[in-house]
């Protein structure tokens, strides 16, 4: 019969360490990273302590996993408004041109308009 004294640590592997890390959320690169780590920590933490790393850990993950999330709609909103400065720029360039063709007409409407006018005498 074993007897376990209430200071004693039970002895956590690493496979056990991750499955407590992914039973808490912890993504895999993460998970892995860390079990690790906790597993040289494990022997000389408390049952209370290691849960409490254990949680200390998921809230991080959740903090990390959040802001990449943030991270990435960001860059979406960044990738659409340079799409849609890109079709702009397109549109003023168009424009510009059409300005340019218009300014040119209109430049060689001038002088045909004033030579076929009649100068007006009033009597």
């Amino acid at each position: 019969m074993r007897f376990r004294f209430r200071n004693a640590t039970p002895a956590r592997s690493r496979e056990q360490i991750e499955r407590d890390l992914d039973r808490l959320g912890v993504g895999g690169t993460l998970r892995k990273s860390l079990g690790g780590r906790i597993e040289m920590l494990a022997p000389t933490l408390s049952e209370d302590a290691y849960q409490a790393a254990l949680i200390g850990i998921a809230a991080a993950s959740e903090v990390q996993s959040a802001s990449e999330a943030a991270l990435q709609r960001s860059l979406g909103d960044l990738r659409e408004v340079q799409r849609l400065l890109a079709a702009f720029s397109d549109e003023m360039h168009k424009l510009d041109g059409a300005l340019r063709v218009l300014s040119t007409y209109v430049q060689r409407m001038r002088p045909k308009a004033s030579a076929t006018e009649r100068p007006r005498s009033v009597h």
